[in-house]
């Protein structure tokens, strides 16, 4: 996979502890009412998005497994979204979280963002 671009912007204000991050997550989820990660591993990852890393918040999230597979669904698809200028590498970008996502709501239907792939 082709290198990602960096979030082009100072991210300093984003990046967060787990307590700094845990007192805003209701606003930060409020469109999406993902529930705070119950495991560490899937909250560094969100931590990782939030900070605008989009690319280890997908590795992170992917190796993490279970819920981190919906950040880094996520992730992934921000970046596609607004900061890959390849329209070839955005597309694969989509399906390939979309592959994801499928799988990823077949193992948890009931999992409301289990099917977050479209950006």
């Amino acid at each position: 996979m082709a290198k990602w671009t960096a979030f082009p912007y100072d991210n300093a204000h984003y990046t967060l502890d787990a307590a700094t991050l845990k007192k805003h997550w209701a606003r930060l989820h409020a469109g999406d009412a993902e529930p705070w990660p119950k495991d560490d591993k899937v909250l560094a990852a969100w931590a990782l998005f939030h900070a605008g890393d989009f690319h280890k918040a997908v590795e992170a999230g992917l190796k993490a497994g279970g819920a981190g597979i919906t950040v880094a669904n996520k992730a992934q698809c921000i970046y596609a979204n607004y900061l890959e200028k390849n329209e070839k590498t955005q597309l694969a970008l989509f399906l390939e979280a979309a592959e994801r996502a499928e799988a990823h709501q077949a193992a948890e239907p009931k999992n409301a963002n289990a099917n977050y792939w479209q950006g």
